[in-house]
């Protein structure tokens, strides 16, 4: 008599098909089956795997429900459920909606918590690190929102809640969700290069600055798809408009009023819009070649005019002091006498050797004359 040999490890189950009729399951161990009395199948499920997948098991499911359930959890999800299945006690996977996973109980203590995938939306906290582990995406949504942001959580194209910092998961096998950050620190926007016409018709370029922040995510969604985008055309719209209103002269000598002008048009947009700007103003403004250089020539042309204005006026003050003191000498002989000592000393120091004829006093009265000559 011939027989066939069958070893199921410990770690296995054994299905037995006779004739392609399953008979029964085979326990760890050693069996003899006798060959001629019809064909027989031995089908080996490694009960190591979570979920253990064959399609053999699936298929016993259907026709020997109470077989399967002896050896495994079968967990069998409805149209609105998700299973979340434990193996001793740890989070082991999930089961989508309309669907049947098979986890074997003889090598851990299996359950499974079954949730209503309508209704409940957020995961507890407990469960993230787990979910992160198992990586189910297509089940499971898991955010994150950092410090310093806000999230906001949208179910299927709704908003429903904003999201203070931290780590959240969100079941989404039966609906779209969607979490969308922001940051809630001062950022800083440049619109450099802005081409500009003043009032009087010169062009110039122009750099301004905006520093904001995101005070209001949900109105800054509800009004606009892209922030930054939009902050950056309302601070071109205002740039222009203000400097349009304006001579260049205008432009050039009153920088913290377009300042403010620019401030006075933008914020109630931005306040509509969810955002707060602390300070916005032109950084820079760059006139053409050829206005620079007739203005560098006006501002030379001013500067050499306040110098002569300045010189004149010093003239003018040498004079005045010079007739002062001549009105002083006048009425004094003694300080006549003294300033022509001094010249004296002047002439000496440019003079190598000075002949004297008729004694100090033809020295002064040839040399220096302060005083005009008697007739």
């Amino acid at each position: 008599m011939v027989y066939k040999t069958e070893k199921i490890a410990d770690y296995e189950l054994g299905l037995l098909y006779r004739n392609r009729a399953f008979e029964k399951a085979l326990e760890p161990g050693v069996y003899r089956f006798l060959r001629g009395r019809g064909t027989l199948e031995v089908i080996k499920l490694d009960l190591r795997a979570m979920p253990v997948k064959e399609p053999a098991l699936a298929a016993l499911y259907l026709t020997h429900r109470q077989v399967v359930e002896t050896h495994f959890l079968a967990a069998d999800m409805g149209d609105g459920e998700m299973g979340l299945v434990y193996a001793d006690g740890k989070l082991a996977g999930l089961v989508a909606p309309r669907s049947v996973a098979f986890y074997a109980r003889r090598l851990r203590d299996m359950t499974v918590e079954v949730l209503d995938a309508v209704t409940d939306i957020e995961l507890p906290e407990r469960l993230v690190a787990p979910l992160v582990r198992l990586g189910a995406r297509e089940l499971v949504a898991v955010a994150e929102v950092v410090s310093d942001h806000v999230g906001l959580l949208y179910v299927d194209g709704v908003l429903v809640k904003q999201l203070t910092p931290g780590r959240y998961a969100f079941v989404k096998a039966l609906r779209r969700i969607d979490v969308v950050t922001f940051d809630l620190r001062l950022q800083t926007l440049e619109v450099t290069g802005q081409e500009v016409l003043t009032k009087d018709r010169i062009g110039l370029r122009a750099n301004v600055t905006a520093v904001y922040r995101v005070a209001d995510p949900v109105k800054a969604v509800a009004l606009t798809a892209d922030l930054r985008d939009f902050l950056y055309k309302e601070l071109q719209f205002a740039l222009r408009q203000v400097i349009g209103t304006r001579t260049l002269e205008e432009v050039l000598g009153d920088k913290l009023g377009i300042n403010a002008a620019v401030a006075e048009l933008l914020l109630p947009k931005l306040g509509d819009a969810g955002l707060q700007v602390p300070s916005v103003g032109v950084k820079d403004i760059i006139l053409p070649g050829d206005v620079r250089e007739l203005m560098n020539r006006v501002i030379e042309a001013e500067k050499t005019a306040q110098a002569n204005v300045i010189k004149r006026r010093e003239e003018t003050a040498a004079t005045r002091s010079l007739l002062n003191t001549a009105k002083l000498m006048e009425d004094n002989p003694i300080l006549l006498r003294l300033k022509e000592l001094e010249a004296l000393e002047k002439v000496s120091e440019k003079v190598g050797n000075v002949i004297v004829g008729n004694g100090m006093d033809g020295v002064l009265d040839d040399l220096v004359r302060i005083r005009p000559r008697k007739g």
